[in-house]
């Protein structure tokens, strides 16, 4: 019997409802099948334009490539600023002997005012406030990564701690002149020991123990993006690097004269302060020195950058209008 004829005689004993439902459930089928295909590739246009915007602006963002450093002078009570260049302007005055400098997240500026035994903040525009008082010749600060700000007491021998609201407890003791602080990426305080010439690492508990020993005077700390910590070693005019395990070499023996403060910009140069000739050098990574500021410094100490947060660029905006209006538009986002 002929194949078609049989197919034929088979379909016609088939009741025509249950014809009609398989042609409405197939139907359904290859319709849901389609939409799912579309929804498919509008999710991987979503991820295209994404991958595109994101790229668009990291291309078109304007940044000066600069940073901002601030320098604290202690004599002359003031707080310099100096743009990239080496320029710089007085952005508070009226302090007490300022050392320690260091910036929250919001961008504010905390100064460890030693003589007054006064921490005081400063807006990004220069107005000041006192933030914490009592402390014991401040010198040395620094934020760990909640946003608590740590003090080291000169004369109290021992580290302060206070919360965003300006209370304080005392977080290690038992230290002999510490002067400046800096935090590791893990959380671990390094803290010089001005007369017993050694760095004290203390973790997060509180809990100190001996990182490096036998320096001559040591003061600034400043950790590279490498977590290399590098310190001024005073007493003989060096400047220290040391790796996480404390292996400690010279980084720089020149251009320096009682260095005290260092920073790194975010290209990581490196920059001290030289309060025996009221100078600030600037080190590139393999320890080259220049000399980066030289005008209206006295006994410049401490040092602080204050990172400039990059703009979108008039291409980047650009790149976002398109994205709304015609992407968005396209694969079904609606637009308030």
């Amino acid at each position: 019997m002929d194949r078609r004829f049989q197919v034929g005689l088979l379909a016609a004993r088939i009741p025509r409802k249950i014809l009609h439902t398989f042609y409405l459930t197939s139907l359904r089928a290859a319709v849901h099948w389609h939409r799912t295909q579309e929804h498919v590739r509008e999710e991987i246009m979503k991820a295209r334009i994404a991958v595109f915007l994101v790229g668009l602006l990291l291309a078109t963002t304007q940044n000066s490539g600069a940073d901002n450093l601030f320098v604290a002078n202690f004599y002359a009570g003031n707080i310099q600023k100096f743009d990239s260049s080496g320029t710089g302007v007085v952005f508070a005055t009226g302090l007490s002997q300022p050392a320690g400098l260091a910036f929250d997240n919001a961008g504010n500026l905390y100064v460890a005012n030693c003589s007054a035994g006064t921490v005081e903040e400063f807006t990004s525009s220069g107005k000041g406030s006192v933030f914490a008082s009592g402390v014991s010749r401040p010198v040395g600060l620094a934020f760990d990564s909640a946003g608590n700000l740590y003090v080291a007491s000169y004369s109290g021998g021992n580290i302060e701690k206070f919360d965003s609201s300006g209370t304080g407890v005392v977080f290690a003791t038992r230290l002999e002149e510490p002067t400046d602080l800096a935090f590791d990426s893990q959380g671990n305080l390094y803290v010089t020991d001005l007369t017993g010439g050694r760095i004290e690492k203390i973790n997060p508990a509180g809990t100190a123990t001996v990182f490096a020993f036998g320096l001559s005077q040591p003061v600034g700390l400043a950790f590279d993006s490498a977590g290399n910590l590098f310190v001024a070693n005073s007493g003989n005019n060096t400047i220290e690097k040391f790796t996480a395990t404390g292996i400690g070499t010279v980084f720089a023996d020149s251009g320096l004269d009682e260095p005290y403060g260092l920073a790194f910009d975010s290209a990581g140069n490196l920059y001290a302060g030289n309060t025996g000739n009221n100078t600030i050098e600037e080190f590139d990574a393999s320890g080259v020195g220049t000399v980066f500021a030289n005008s209206g410094l006295n006994v410049p100490n401490n040092l602080a950058f204050e990172r400039i947060i990059p703009e979108p660029s008039t291409w980047a905006m650009v790149a976002m209008g398109i994205w709304a209006v015609l992407g968005g538009r396209r694969l079904g986002f609606r637009l308030s």
